[in-house]
C-alpha cells in the first residue's frame, strides 16, 4: 500500500516496482488498454502494445496536463501467488482530464516465466467516465 499526493512519487514507485518486481529483461508490457465495460466516448479508450519509455511518458505528461499535478493513490495492492501477481491501482486527482471525471483505475497482471522471470502480460487501465 502507498499514499501519497506526489505525482512525481506515484511515478517513481509504480517504475521502480515495475523494473524491481516485474522483471522483465525487455520491459515490454503485451496488451497495454484503458478501458471499462461503462467507457462512454473515444476520448478515453485505446488500444497498443506500449513500452516501459512510452508508459513512464504516458504517466509524466498526465502529471503536467494539471495545474495541480497531485495524485492521490488510493489503493495500490500487490498480491503474489504461485505464478501469477497482481497489482492494482485506485488514483484520484482534484483536476479533470480529457474532459472525465480525473480517476483511474490500474489493474497489471503479470505471470512468471522460468526463462526472463516476472513479466507483464496483461494491463488494464480505466477512466471512470
Amino acid at each position: 500500500m502507498i499514499r501519497t499526493k506526489s505525482a512525481h512519487q506515484f511515478i517513481t514507485f509504480y517504475m521502480g516496482t515495475f523494473r524491481d518486481v516485474f522483471k522483465n529483461t525487455s520491459n515490454i508490457m503485451y496488451h497495454f488498454n484503458y478501458y471499462d465495460e461503462g467507457v462512454k466516448g473515444i476520448g478515453c479508450y485505446m488500444e497498443k502494445e506500449m513500452d516501459y519509455t512510452r508508459l513512464r511518458s504516458y504517466f509524466e505528461r498526465y502529471a503536467t496536463t494539471h495545474r495541480d499535478p497531485e495524485i492521490k493513490v488510493i489503493a495500490a495492492l500487490m498480491i503474489r501467488g504461485g505464478a501469477h501477481m497482481t497489482a492494482e491501482f485506485h488514483v484520484t486527482t482534484k483536476q479533470k482530464w480529457l474532459g472525465f471525471e480525473d480517476h483511474f483505475h490500474m489493474v497489471v497482471r503479470v505471470v512468471n516465466d522460468e526463462t526472463v522471470g516476472w513479466g507483464v502480460r496483461h494491463l488494464n487501465m480505466a477512466f471512470d467516465c
